[in-house]
């Protein structure tokens, strides 16, 4: 019907019409639109049915001494609001080593409490666990190649700003480091110790609590390889977030710590994705998180990897007409500009 009225048209802009043959053809062009859209109409039922789960194994290891994770769980459909099943019935190793499941959380295997991957050295994850219920054991594995510490040369708390209000950033966190030859991959943490918790061993926020904020960028494709790092991190103002529902208040003398991490390229790559993913770049119906490639050998999805730490700490700086004398009295008396204003 579409192509009959395109030609129809056609035909009629050849011809030179009078009113009354062109109020004719208007309602003959509006009964022919009729006609189409009504031949057009259909009702399209969509069908939303359950994915078939399938074996998640994610977890890392660090070249800082500490208790390390593998996590097994299954995934669950688009719209599923049940909990997504945690796998305990598993034989979990890495490089021969039995890792214990943890008594309070299911699918949770670990290491000892002070395991530390070497720098160099390749670390082989090997899972098995009869997943599909035929009574054999299948085996997932997954290599990675503990990556070099690449240490923090500085850590600088640059001002940017001399607003006293409103939403503004009055530093950045500029990290400096030397970047090794090759391809490295970096990602970075960000803490804070408030001075009034800084003889409180446990009062250490953790600021970058999501991955968007926590995947940096890997410098080879932004600056020629091998050189001098100058990296802003991290922007801060007088309040940052630190959980969905609650910020956190920024004063001189504070303390920030910068964390920097350097990744194996394997779980890189899966961060990455995840960061994706968690910004909104995978509409609803494009790729499900679910099929996120990791380095899982045997048909799971998730990924295994390494990463290193170097760690820098400074003070936060006082600078004039960046707080208000209002907050300066709240958090260091009224007598505040004696100990900054001298």
């Amino acid at each position: 019907m579409g192509f009959y009225i395109f030609a129809f048209t056609q035909y009629l802009c050849t011809k030179h019409l009078n009113t009354a043959h062109m109020s004719r053809i208007k309602y003959i062009l509006l009964m022919m639109v009729g006609v189409l859209l009504a031949s057009c109409t259909k009702t399209i039922d969509f069908e939303v049915g359950s994915s078939t789960p399938q074996l998640v194994i994610s977890g890392y290891l660090c070249t800082e001494p500490g208790k390390y994770a593998i996590n097994i769980s299954t995934t669950g459909s688009y719209f599923g609001t049940e909990t997504l099943k945690r796998i305990n019935d598993a034989e979990v190793s890495i490089n021969g080593e039995l890792l214990t499941l943890n008594d309070s959380i299911d699918g949770r295997f670990e290491t000892a409490s002070d395991f530390a991957a070497v720098a160099g050295e390749t670390y082989t994850l090997i899972v098995k666990t009869d997943f599909d219920g035929d009574g054999t054991a299948e085996t997932y594995s997954a290599t990675a190649t503990a990556p070099e510490t690449v240490e923090l040369s500085s850590l600088l708390l640059q001002k940017v700003s001399n607003e006293t209000d409103g939403s503004f950033t009055p530093f950045t966190t500029i990290i400096v480091f030397q970047d090794p030859i090759g391809e490295n991959y970096y990602g970075a943490h960000l803490y804070l110790t408030t001075a009034r918790d800084s003889t409180d061993t446990y009062k250490r926020y953790h600021i970058s609590n999501t991955v968007s904020k926590y995947v940096m960028n890997y410098f080879d494709s932004d600056v020629e390889d091998g050189s001098l790092i100058f990296y802003p991190a991290y922007m801060l103002t007088q309040r940052i977030l630190y959980t969905a529902l609650d910020t956190l208040t920024i004063f001189p003398l504070d303390t920030v710590e910068l964390e920097l991490n350097n990744h194996s390229p394997e779980y890189y790559s899966y961060l990455q994705q995840i960061d994706a993913a968690s910004s909104g770049d995978n509409p609803i119906f494009s790729t499900p998180s679910g099929t996120l490639s990791g380095n899982i050998s045997g048909g799971a999805l998730g990924a295994f990897g390494i990463y290193s730490v170097s760690r820098k700490k400074q003070a936060v700086p006082y600078y004039a007409n960046t707080w208000s004398d209002e907050r300066m009295t709240l958090r260091f008396g009224y007598k505040w500009k004696e100990l900054f204003e001298q």
